[in-house]
């Protein structure tokens, strides 16, 4: 369902980066059964996803400004088929991860749209993507870069997804959008920065939005069983 928003929003000629996990996965087969066309990819990490868009004519990087024809990527991660696909390919570009992700260099490109994963999110905005209270989980990557770069972009778009909740090792569940985040959890990419946000529930779009906006755009696409929770504790 979170894949189905975000292919929503992705347009043809539009030059995404987005990186591991089942999200992708989604993401590439909704991207394809839209028919989508003459998508381009500058991406952190490139999976087989793209490689199956790349075989599938969704992804020929024919209208991006920089490094035109080419899937742009630092990292690569997948098994023997994708490397088979990637070697000796001209359609592929590796480079250091200092340039791919350089806000500047992502800006280069018109339409870029950035899609990064988050473990969590307050109701001003600000977004956990790496800790689970003070301890780390993941590496911060280059979701910041990729947030700034693809809203500095010519009509660039920048998604932040998460799953409304979660539930604990005793199956109870959890809102991940809170009215504060967790103590001790890190501030991967300010409230400032935060354009749309998406779960299974909706788009929360908050550009431009004052902070109660913002916080009541977000509640209404928390799990139905926070909402009223969520309201009855606005932080402000």
């Amino acid at each position: 369902q979170i894949a189905g928003y975000i292919a929503d929003r992705v347009h043809d000629g539009d030059c995404l980066q987005f990186g591991l996990g089942g999200l992708a996965n989604a993401i590439g087969e909704n991207l394809a059964y839209a028919g989508k066309r003459d998508l381009g990819i500058q991406t952190e990490v490139l999976t087989s996803c793209v490689m199956e868009l790349m075989k599938k004519g969704v992804v020929n990087n024919s209208r991006k400004q920089t490094c035109p024809g080419r899937s742009v990527y630092a990292n690569m991660v997948g098994g023997p088929e994708l490397w088979a696909f990637a070697h000796e390919n001209p359609a592929f570009c590796q480079k250091e991860i200092d340039w791919v992700n350089d806000a500047r260099n992502i800006a280069r490109n018109d339409h870029v749209v950035s899609i990064n994963n988050a473990m969590e999110i307050d109701l001003t905005g600000q977004v956990n993507s790496e800790t689970i209270g003070p301890r780390q989980y993941s590496g911060t990557g280059g979701q910041l870069e990729w947030v700034i770069g693809s809203q500095w972009s010519k009509d660039g778009r920048s998604i932040i997804a998460l799953r409304s909740c979660c539930r604990d090792k005793a199956g109870q569940l959890h809102s991940k959008i809170l009215p504060q985040l967790t103590p001790g959890g890190a501030v991967t990419t300010p409230r400032t920065w935060v354009q749309y946000v998406v779960t299974e529930y909706g788009v929360a779009d908050l550009k431009y939005k004052s902070t109660l906006e913002r916080a009541k755009a977000l509640i209404e696409i928390a799990h139905p069983d926070f909402r009223a929770e969520l309201r009855r504790n606005l932080p402000f």
